[in-house]
């Protein structure tokens, strides 16, 4: 029943339709989510967006425009007003605002200096205007030191220009101021008499940048030239014009305005590195939002969600359908496999009812064969108990040879059967598949055997008997007669069992085909299942 048992297994697997239920599983489960969040998003509003990405975008183009505007006044034409740094003031204070947002924004350190990032520029940015503000007197009061220095050489002033041999630091002093009034010299009116003073501008400022510091650096050699001892002339000159600059407080003015003067032209070189591609809107890091049961909400409106329920509940049915028609499919296939196996066991078993038949007809003709043998035992032990008119040696001949010929039809009759039973057994064997038959016919072969040894046993019986008779005269005393009567009842007996086995066992054969015809549906298993399992192996 090895094949029935794989059936059963391949049964109770049934992957495909597991598979089947497992995705009609998965689609209605997919349906009900579908349907819950919509219902999330009907019922429950959503918390209010954080505006934080939208409100540091219109910072940045607030901020944007003010570094506009900031550029555009760090232009070589624009004139420079106590108004223009009344200006930087205030977009020193909307950078600021602006720099300690966007570092809180993207979580960076407020003293960043990374140029990259909008706290960093900013914060360079804030150190150059700073210096710029700094700066705002020595750079307001420019053209006045110049107008000062240029005094001293007018016509009417203190200093002459030509009061010193070239190549002192006089005469290059002075060059520098005639280089310096130059660049900057005022505008001619439309009458001789009318000038025009051109305002000072980034360009002026940035332009006498190279005749002030050849200022600054011979006001030094004029102190040293001043001392000297060998030149007189050239001392005096130099002495003189340390005596008008400081008599008009211009020496401790230029050096002072000449520290801050530094700073503005780098701070203006830096500011306007800074202000070039100035970097995009901060990206807010925003704070894990906390949970709320409207995130579960459908991402789309109302009508897209039920069409998505709805089409989901139509690809559910179909899965279902195809999920029956694959079920309907494998039971189809199993049940004509079934078919196959019970119509194979129901063959084997038909073809081993004749077997069991003729083998209990040859045993019942056995048993009539013994009870022939005790028949004639029986008047063999009266002959032996009463005289005969017949002589004695005649009779025993007699009684022999029909003991002997019915031992040598018994054992005859015996091996024949051992043969057929034998035949039975091993073709059962080598295709049937019920175990207890297998069994049953296997210890009804060795029973037979049993029966041959029992039968040989009887016949060596008789020759000891004949043996015994012939070497001593016979006497009333039949007890060896008495012991092979007993021999044969028990064979008989035994031979009876073996009837009666081979019987119930026909019978149990014949409960599992007896009311189906050749070649139809096997219906033994309700009849089974009524009537019990057959029994075991039976002994012998």
């Amino acid at each position: 029943m090895l094949e029935g048992r794989k059936l059963s297994l391949e049964m109770q697997r049934d992957s495909n339709g597991r598979v089947w239920t497992f995705l009609s599983w998965l689609i209605s489960i997919g349906c009900v989510l579908l349907m819950v969040s919509l219902w999330i998003g009907v019922a429950i509003a959503p918390p209010p967006p954080d505006k934080s990405q939208d409100n540091m975008a219109q910072a940045h183009a607030k901020v944007i425009e003010g570094m506009g505007r900031l550029k555009s006044s760090l232009a070589a034409d624009q004139e420079l007003t106590p108004e223009l740094f009344a200006d930087m003031g205030e977009w020193i204070a909307l950078l600021t605002h602006f720099s300690q947002a966007s570092a809180k924004a993207i979580q960076a350190p407020e003293d960043s200096r990374d140029a990259q990032t909008w706290p960093g520029r900013a914060n360079l940015i804030l150190e150059n205007l700073n210096a710029l503000l700094l700066s705002k007197e020595s750079t307001l009061h420019f053209l006045r030191t110049r107008d000062a220095l240029s005094a001293l050489y007018k016509p009417k002033g203190a200093i002459s220009p030509q009061a010193s041999a070239p190549l002192t630091a006089f005469r290059e002093f002075s060059v520098a101021v005639a280089e310096w009034v130059k660049l900057t010299a005022p505008l001619a009116g439309a009458a001789k008499s009318v000038t025009v003073t051109p305002p000072l501008t980034w360009a002026m400022l940035i332009n006498s940048k190279a005749p002030w510091q050849q200022i600054n650096a011979q006001m030094d050699a004029l102190e040293s030239e001043a001392k000297l001892t060998d030149n007189a002339v050239q001392a005096k000159a130099a002495q003189a014009l340390l005596n008008a600059l400081n008599s008009n407080n211009l020496m401790q003015s230029i050096r002072t305005a000449d520290e801050q003067l530094r700073k503005v032209w780098s701070a203006h070189e830096r500011l306007l590195a800074s202000l070039d591609q100035l970097p995009p809107v901060p990206q807010v890091v925003l704070a894990p939002a906390p949970f709320s049961w409207s995130q579960l909400a459908f991402p789309g409106n109302t009508a897209e969600g039920l069409m998505g329920a709805m089409g989901l509940l139509v690809i559910g049915l179909l899965v279902l359908l195809a999920g029956n028609i694959s079920r309907q499919q494998h039971l189809k296939i199993l049940s004509q496999k079934w078919l196959s196996l019970t119509q194979q066991l129901e063959n084997t078993l038909r073809d081993v009812t004749q077997p069991l038949a003729t083998s209990v007809t040859q045993q019942e003709d056995l048993i009539a064969d013994f009870n022939r043998l005790l028949e004639q035992s029986k008047l063999l032990q009266q002959a032996m108990n009463k005289p005969l008119e017949t002589p004695q040696k005649s009779l025993e001949d007699q009684a022999w040879r029909a003991a002997s010929r019915m031992q040598a039809d018994l054992e005859n009759e015996l091996m024949l059967l051992r043969e057929k039973l034998l035949n039975i057994h091993l073709q059962f064997c080598s295709g049937a598949t019920h175990e207890n038959l297998v069994y049953d016919l296997a210890f009804t072969t060795e029973g037979i055997q049993t029966v041959l040894t029992t039968a040989s046993d009887l016949g060596r019986s008789f020759a000891i008997l004949k043996e015994h008779l012939q070497t001593t005269e016979t006497t009333g005393n039949d007890q060896e007669v008495v012991a092979m009567m007993l021999q044969i009842s028990n064979l008989k007996n035994s031979v009876k069992r073996m009837t009666q086995q081979l019987r119930e066992l026909s019978n149990q054969l014949q409960v599992a085909v007896e009311d189906v015809p050749d070649g139809q549906r096997f219906e033994g298993a309700s009849r089974q299942k009524s009537m019990g399992r057959p029994h075991g192996n039976p002994s012998v």
